[in-house]
């Protein structure tokens, strides 16, 4: 169970609990579409009122002075400092009408998780529409790189225009059985931290199963994703846990599909794990991608 008041840290790394694959890629791709915070909000909180409990949702981002609410504040509340690289992104507060059990929670932290890299891009958005010559001058390179790419998104874009990339450890169930879940766990998020960290801040990386990364590229054709695949390929081989190497490079297999021509996030998905099943079986450290006719 969990009380009035419950306060927790989310950042932008994802690890989806309750949702399968192909439902937290349609719920991704319609979070992606919307780049303007107010809608994007509404979006959200339609999800979480359908999903959950959830009666009511507020978000706060100071800087801009921001301040939105939907629903209606009641007793009960979850509260989540958004941050990315340790820089706040803003406060989300949900509220309950009612004490919610652990799976109710859950279920509102995947959305929220689900929905991060919209919103950080609609936060940037809105950023840069309100204070552009302080944002031109006080960003890092790695910020005003993120800057431009979401300054180039459209109003609304399309599910249509993105590419995903599944991401498959090589020999995870050995790992698993010779180390341990524990270890396994921290392996693979290590691994998705470390992906999160070589590509564009706008792309979604999301751990949905045990040995299952699924990475979203916004505006991106299948070609561009196959390279996105062979960067990532050299970020799990460079990988190395904290003061320590691994005793083995990892690899890993990848499947790209992009959305063109898809009729729901579902095919999508089911190209992708076509494209990763095919790599899997040429052996360790393959990527296939897959190709309509």
């Amino acid at each position: 169970m969990t009380d009035q008041n419950q306060t927790a840290k989310t950042t932008d790394t994802a690890n989806v609990v309750y949702f399968d694959d192909r439902t937290a890629l349609q719920i991704t791709q319609a979070f992606n579409q919307e780049t303007e915070l107010p809608e994007l909000l509404d979006l959200l909180f339609g999800q979480l009122g359908a999903m959950t409990e959830t009666r009511g949702l507020r978000f706060v981002y100071k800087p801009l002075g921001i301040d939105l609410n939907l629903g209606s504040r009641e007793r009960h509340s979850a509260e989540y400092n958004l941050t990315f690289r340790d820089t706040p992104i803003g406060t989300l507060t949900l509220y309950f009408a009612l004490t919610q059990h652990e799976q109710g929670i859950q279920t509102c932290e995947d959305l929220v998780s689900l929905a991060f890299v919209s919103m950080r891009n609609a936060v940037t958005l809105l950023e840069l529409k309100n204070q552009p010559q302080a944002i031109s001058t006080e960003l890092t390179k790695e910020e005003a790189a993120h800057v431009a790419e979401v300054s180039a998104l459209p109003t609304r874009k399309e599910a249509n225009s993105d590419a995903l990339v599944l991401v498959a450890l090589d020999d995870y169930e050995r790992i698993l059985e010779r180390d341990g879940e524990e270890w396994a766990h921290v392996l693979m998020s290590s691994v998705h931290e470390q992906i999160e960290s070589g590509l564009r801040a706008a792309d979604g990386v999301y751990h949905i199963n045990d040995d299952l990364i699924a990475v979203l590229l916004p505006n991106t054709n299948l070609a561009q994703a196959e390279e996105v695949a062979k960067k990532v390929r050299m970020l799990i081989a460079s990988l190395h846990l904290r003061g320590d190497t691994l005793s083995q490079q990892l690899t890993a297999c990848m499947g790209v599909a992009d959305a063109t021509a898809a009729g729901t996030a579902e095919e999508v998905m089911d190209r992708a794990r076509s494209a990763l099943a095919r790599a899997r079986a040429e052996g360790s450290n393959q990527i296939e991608v897959y190709r309509r006719g």
